[in-house]
């Protein structure tokens, strides 16, 4: 039998509209889902030694709804930037080793943003790091091996020549 070329074009048209229809009706459903939470930035300081608050790179942010928890370090300026899947009450903590956690609770409606600066005190804890003595310690060590080392390879004297003795 003789099929008609026109109808044959006019029923991928067709096909082809419905396909683009349903994929776009897809993505704006998917784009109002996006749209669902929002955002929080901000920036993060801390004291120095001369009671001046700068910015902090590498604090700990956090936010958490009881359900959903989201988390993200500052950058090398201080500042930080979280997206919340969700929109509603959320609680942001911002922690340093050393300073005591700061924790506010901020409310979000869908797709807009809110900003949160965190100021740190110094907690009094001590971070842990290497003890005054552990840099001595560690050198000498280090010294006792690269002769010990040099020793084996006969690059150092066992004991002085007796022609300058």
């Amino acid at each position: 039998m003789y099929s008609n070329p026109n109808r044959t074009i006019l029923r991928a048209s067709i096909w082809i509209s419905v396909l683009f229809m349903l994929l776009c009706s897809l993505m704006v459903v998917g784009i109002g889902e996006a749209a669902a939470g929002g955002s929080v930035a901000g920036t993060v300081y801390t004291r120095n030694y001369l009671a001046d608050y700068r910015v902090t790179a590498w604090a700990n942010v956090t936010a958490t709804n009881g359900v959903s928890v989201v988390r993200a370090s500052t950058g090398s300026d201080g500042r930080y930037l979280l997206f919340l899947p969700t929109a509603g009450n959320w609680r942001i903590t911002a922690s340093v080793p050393g300073y005591d956690e700061v924790t506010a609770s901020i409310a979000i409606s869908e797709g807009s943003g809110a900003s949160y600066d965190f100021y740190l005190q110094q907690s009094g804890v001590p971070i842990p790091e290497f003890h005054e003595y552990a840099t001595m310690f560690i050198t000498s060590i280090s010294l006792v091996l690269v002769i010990v080392l040099m020793r084996r390879k006969r690059s150092l004297p066992l004991r002085l020549s007796r022609d300058y003795a």
